[in-house]
């Protein structure tokens, strides 16, 4: 494995320390671990800047021939060569890719070679693509100089689960066939099993790779609360749920679960929800046929995003009624006198006024 620069001692030693013996001596002497070559370090080098340029990338990229012949080849598919002249450099490829597919290929070269190796590999895969645009529309209206690197560190979030897989393939087997678990049971699983999650191997993943200490830590952090004043990372935290709610079997529940969640962050008024699903929604088929991924998932977002609201507004109502019941039942046990008495003094009211006794107190 070749790499920009070496680990960050302190952070890559306490990442190892903090994982359990048996799972760090087993990573260490795992010779399948995931690697990145240097070109793909030096893309994530320069998607941290937001005036990188597309001569930025292919330059970097040109530094790979099979890389860029990767590039040129997909570019000239038939998928996106329709009525288009034959191309030839890494730029035109770019140009024709767009910088999504570009960095999703540059990745997923060497991350996500394997993928169609098994049902779960793939399932990961799509999750990794589909986060990362999310982050990336996500981080378009709320950080918009970040959009580039929250697409990558969001592509990262869960390469701890690539590094588990090659260290334990039959116990990976296991673990991450069961297509009914959602990402949060697969996370305390590992836990059970391995006395952490992937979250923790990421992270001392890529400060093996030698990756920057801030993106070493935004992988370490990626699955934790959306309270948080970083809309950096807020995006990134945000984009693994609503792509497990784009890729499971209902999604518009659990598309209400985040939308209930993010009630707390008093600044995701003005994101547009609509708007970053509907990319997705495009973005994915284009980048599926590209990565020659399985066939996409067939959501319509208008349709995903009303049904979303609608159950959040059905969730909201039995809520509020739940808080009532459990006031008055509180109530009720504070102060059982007291409310008899007055559960007394409006039953006498409610008969004086059916039998017209009721009369005015005289003024004194």
């Amino acid at each position: 494995m070749t790499g920009l620069s070496s680990p960050s001692d302190s952070l890559y030693m306490a990442l190892t320390n903090e994982l359990p013996a048996f799972l760090s001596k087993s990573l260490l002497q795992c010779k399948s671990l995931p690697a990145l070559p240097s070109v793909a370090l030096r893309v994530l080098d320069i998607a941290r800047s937001s005036r990188a340029t597309l001569n930025d990338y292919a330059k970097a990229i040109e530094h790979d021939p099979a890389l860029t012949m990767r590039l040129v080849a997909l570019a000239n598919s038939a998928y996106y060569a329709r009525a288009s002249t034959s191309i030839h450099t890494c730029i035109e490829a770019m140009q024709r890719l767009g910088l999504n597919a570009t960095l999703a290929v540059v990745l997923g070269f060497t991350l996500f070679q394997y993928a169609q190796g098994g049902t779960y590999r793939n399932r990961t895969w799509q999750r990794a693509i589909t986060s990362a645009l999310v982050a990336r529309y996500l981080a378009e209206q709320l950080c918009p100089d970040k959009s580039g690197s929250t697409f990558t560190l969001a592509l990262l979030q869960d390469i701890g689960i690539l590094a588990l897989q090659a260290a334990y393939p039959e116990e990976a087997e296991a673990l991450y066939a069961d297509t009914a678990l959602s990402h949060g049971e697969i996370t305390l699983s590992e836990q059970a099993y391995f006395g952490c999650d992937h979250t923790l191997v990421g992270a001392w993943l890529a400060a093996k790779w030698g990756m920057p200490d801030h993106t070493v830590m935004t992988i370490r952090q990626s699955h934790e609360s959306f309270l948080l004043n970083d809309k950096a990372l807020l995006c990134i935290r945000l984009s693994g749920p609503i792509a497990d709610a784009w890729l499971s079997r209902s999604p518009a529940s659990q598309l209400a679960a985040v939308l209930y969640q993010l009630k707390t962050v008093s600044y995701i008024s003005a994101l547009k929800i609509d708007e970053v699903l509907h990319n997705v929604q495009q973005q994915t088929d284009i980048l599926a046929n590209a990565l020659n991924m399985t066939t996409s998932v067939e959501v319509d977002s208008m349709t995903l995003l009303a049904e979303a609201h609608q159950l959040l507004f059905q969730h909201t109502l039995m809520l509020s009624s739940q808080l009532e019941d459990q006031k008055q039942a509180l109530a009720s046990l504070r102060y059982p006198d007291e409310n008899q008495k007055e559960h007394s003094r409006w039953d006498a009211s409610l008969k004086g006024q059916r039998s017209g006794l009721i009369r005015r107190p005289k003024n004194k």
